[in-house]
């Protein structure tokens, strides 16, 4: 059984789409309405899709935000007769009375009126709208962004709320990635976020604030376009669907990629030229080191031969103290510990000592 522990923690952080989709498709066969929250971009939709082809049924897509509050019960028109208003609901709903479908309710807290979080209450609660009854076996899916994401996310009735069951959708780098390959995605997007292990979650979702941001969506996207496009249209179309922040890191990556193998740095011991070339440049050497944390955090016990020759690459010329700290704050608690018991680590400990010293020497003066 979870504990209350991992429970709080899946409430808190979501579930990952494969975690989900037995969870939802179960409620929804048990004729439970269900809320999917999630950041923009990351599989609400297509999520939506799997468990219509699963349940088999169609989806109808419904977006509350874009109708207007008095068409979403129908309209009153005079009677052929002219002698009295009739209502003539709205055809979305007709179809939803005529055959079973998967209601889908996307973005249902995207800047929604307290009128149209009545008529939602109607569908999730009532199955109707207006007179109109739906299909029985209808089901109903909502989905909506979270409240921090800058996407018009508007508070819900607690009323509405506590007829939904709730899960949250996390994203996920090993789910994204078999999506992916299932695409046949551009090669050098999947192998950049997979090179990252769990930490291409990071990469994956980045609200930088910008335009253009790192989202699930947003890299399936640049993966779409650069597969077509010449290297010299790369940099800017990379821009324009993640922002700048993570094209420049992607692009980072690519060069360091193209120069040296952290693979071959740790096996075999060839250290590259750091204090002048391509490596000298911060970014790319900042960089490598990024991708030699990820490669060292992938296992917990590692051979002897790579944690001295990582700490080898620590003390090369070229590598300052800065440079040692930021990659052994990269590393695992585990990992960290195995690369300090190295006896090739003990000078550079040394000197990592000699400087905190300095500086703390300095603050006395």
């Amino acid at each position: 059984m979870a504990s209350t522990t991992s429970l709080q923690k899946g409430a808190r952080e979501g579930l990952s789409y494969q975690q989900l989709l037995p969870l939802v498709e179960m409620a929804l066969r048990a004729d439970a309405p269900v809320l999917l929250r999630g950041h923009p971009g990351v599989g609400k939709s297509a999520l939506a899709q799997e468990l219509a082809l699963r349940l088999g049924l169609p989806v109808l897509d419904l977006r509350l935000a874009q109708k207007d509050p008095a068409e979403l019960a129908g309209i009153y028109a005079p009677n052929p007769e002219r002698t009295a208003l009739q209502l003539l609901p709205p055809e979305w709903a007709l179809e939803l009375r005529r055959r079973p479908m998967l209601l889908f309710l996307d973005e249902i807290n995207a800047a929604v009126t307290k009128l149209h979080q009545a008529a939602a209450y109607q569908m999730v609660l009532e199955r109707r709208v207006g007179p109109v009854q739906f299909h029985p076996q209808t089901r109903v899916l909502a989905a909506g962004n979270l409240d921090g994401d800058r996407a018009l996310a508007m508070p819900l009735s607690s009323a509405l709320l506590n007829r939904f069951v709730h899960f949250r959708l996390r994203v996920d780098a090993a789910d994204w990635l078999l999506w992916a390959e299932q695409q046949d995605l551009h090669l050098p997007v999947r192998t950049y976020i997979g090179a990252f292990g769990r930490r291409g979650a990071e990469l994956l979702y980045r609200n930088s604030g910008e335009d253009a941001f790192a989202t699930p969506r947003s890299w399936a996207q640049a993966a779409r376009l650069l597969a077509l496009a010449p290297a010299k249209l790369v940099p800017q179309l990379l821009c324009s669907c993640v922002g700048a922040t993570a094209a420049e890191q992607y692009l980072d990556w690519q060069r360091v990629a193209a120069k040296v193998d952290p693979l071959v740095i740790l096996d075999k011991g060839r250290i590259p030229q750091l204090d002048g070339g391509p490596l000298a440049e911060p970014s790319l050497k900042l960089a490598m080191l990024d991708a030699m944390a990820d490669l060292l955090n992938r296992s917990e016990v590692l051979p002897a031969h790579w944690l001295d020759n990582a700490a080898r690459l620590l003390q090369a010329k070229g590598m300052d103290p800065d440079h040692a700290v930021l990659l052994l704050r990269r590393l695992t608690p585990a990992v960290r510990l195995q690369l300090e018991q190295s006896p090739v680590f003990l000078p550079l400990a040394r000197r990592l000592v000699d400087v905190q010293l300095a500086l703390l020497e300095g603050d006395d003066a």
